[in-house]
């Protein structure tokens, strides 16, 4: 007989039969939220949180407009999405987080912990059991790059989330959300696209070429019909693969991505050997379409040292893949063996001492700097320098305000004498970014691509007054008058 007390016990097994979603969410999302920074040397966390207290979400370019680049022209907002959702977020927080990268950063951490879910449940719809499923999506959590973009206000947490949710409604077959979501994902990041082949883990038959074709098609008019709406110029976006950023020649990025990928699997690169090895007679034709389907990230690193510099919109992707055969062999592996251990407690450390601590520790310096400029004088004078550096020091300075960045900053990485004139500014400060200990290291080596000379502008620049006025570990600030 049945009755309404069997119906409610039948429905509370079934939540609890299928309770692993909600678990991994909910573990996931408290683990990154509680790490959070509240300093960061990111500079384009900075900008976002800034430009996310502004009255309207800016749509028309990427970080910083033409005022702010002696270059003239600003890339189009290729992050519209982000842009998007993190600005009404910060429409709706406290007034108290409005001028906070936190803000940015939880939604970072809640689409983190949305990602661990969904990596879960895809490899589950593809036939994987339930165990592997879950160490595969916990292995992938707790990849360190990924670990470290689940906690700062980057886009790279919400644009995987975008991703795997076009993924999962592709293997679902809910075909209009798919399309929606993978529109959404390129808005965040333009490199989604690269993703688009991860939908042939289904299989390369007729049904899924069509639905794919005509999903890819579907999301490409309308990202076109976005940014011809919003009145950007689409070719601007491939302007960066003409720059090529010193010192990233192709030997420095081959190397630098083996680097990456030995400190993102640190001791389990041995678990993901096995697991390939598992995989190859145990699900080869999945194997085989994973390893296809994750050419396009391997490849974009031989294109430009520009995108190179982006490793969050594709190199987190690429780690996304190799969690799956290290996950599957971690299912089997005794998690009380000293190996397993010594190997786990190996991967915390990276991530803590290479990862997450530099937030803190650097970008503390910088915000030193910028902190030292507001007391002693020179509040109001126009910064120049690199990226990474000027938006902290202008952001510690002048209390984290968008007119700041509009007013005081100009974006020029070793400004010249021609430079300086340029900005018809009579007083100026020069910030200078100084290498890390590594880096400094492979540089004084003369490895040819790694080599990167410090500048100086009290010997580069031969127009005014140049003086050295503050130093730390990390940077150097300049005063110069015309």
């Amino acid at each position: 007989m049945v009755t309404k007390t069997n119906i409610g016990y039948f429905k509370m097994g079934k939540f609890f039969q299928n309770k692993e979603p909600y678990i991994l969410f909910i573990a996931f999302a408290i683990f990154y939220t509680l790490q959070i920074p509240n300093d960061t040397y990111k500079a384009d966390v900075l900008t976002f949180a800034i430009r996310s207290s502004a009255d309207s979400p800016i749509l028309s370019f990427a970080y910083l407009n033409s005022q702010t680049l002696l270059t003239g022209t600003a890339l189009p907002n290729y992050h519209i999405g982000h842009t998007l959702i993190l600005w009404l977020v910060y429409q709706i927080v406290p007034e108290t987080f409005m001028y906070s990268i936190w803000t940015a950063g939880f939604v970072s951490s809640i689409s983190a912990a949305f990602v661990v879910v969904l990596t879960y449940l895809i490899w589950l719809t593809l036939g994987i059991d339930k165990r592997k499923s879950i160490f595969i999506a916990v292995t992938f959590g707790l990849v360190p790059i990924f670990w470290e973009h689940a906690t700062i206000g980057e886009i790279h947490a919400l644009q995987m989330l975008f991703i795997l949710l076009f993924l999962y409604s592709f293997f679902k077959e809910k075909y209009v959300f798919s399309a929606l979501a993978f529109l959404f994902a390129n808005l965040i990041s333009p490199l989604s696209g690269l993703a688009f082949l991860l939908v042939f883990l289904k299989g390369f038959n007729k049904k899924n070429l069509i639905a794919a074709l005509t999903i890819g098609t579907s999301a490409l008019a309308l990202y076109i019909v976005v940014f011809l709406t919003l009145g950007s110029d689409l070719l601007q976006l491939l302007n960066p693969v003409s720059e090529q950023p010193a010192g990233r020649g192709i030997i420095y990025r081959i190397l630098t991505l083996g680097v990456f990928i030995c400190l993102n699997f640190g001791f389990f690169i041995y678990f993901s050997i096995r697991g390939f090895e598992n995989l190859l007679n145990e699900n080869k034709n999945l194997l085989i379409r994973l390893v296809i389907a994750s050419i396009p990230q391997v490849l974009l690193v031989f294109v430009s040292a520009a995108f190179f510099i982006e490793y969050g919109s594709f190199q987190i992707l690429l780690f996304w893949a190799i969690a799956f055969p290290t996950g599957y062999y971690l299912s089997k592996v005794n998690l009380k063996s000293f190996y397993f251990i010594f190997s786990f407690l190996f991967s915390i450390s990276i991530t803590y001492f290479l990862l997450l601590s530099p937030h803190k520790t650097i970008g503390s310096s910088l915000e030193d700097a910028g902190n030292w400029l507001n007391s002693n004088g020179y509040k109001d004078v126009c910064v120049i320098g690199p990226w990474n550096v000027g938006i902290n020091i202008i952001s510690a300075r002048n209390s984290e305000k968008l007119e700041s960045l509009k007013n005081y900053y100009f974006d020029k990485a070793k400004p010249t004498t021609t430079d300086l004139i340029q900005t018809e500014e009579t007083e100026l400060i020069i910030a200078a970014s100084k290498k890390r200990t590594l880096r400094k290291l492979l540089s004084d080596a003369n490895i040819p691509g790694f080599v990167i000379l410090e500048y100086n502008p009290i010997q580069d620049i031969e127009y005014g007054k140049v003086k050295k006025l503050y130093e730390n570990e990390f940077v150097c600030l300049y005063s110069w008058e015309k």
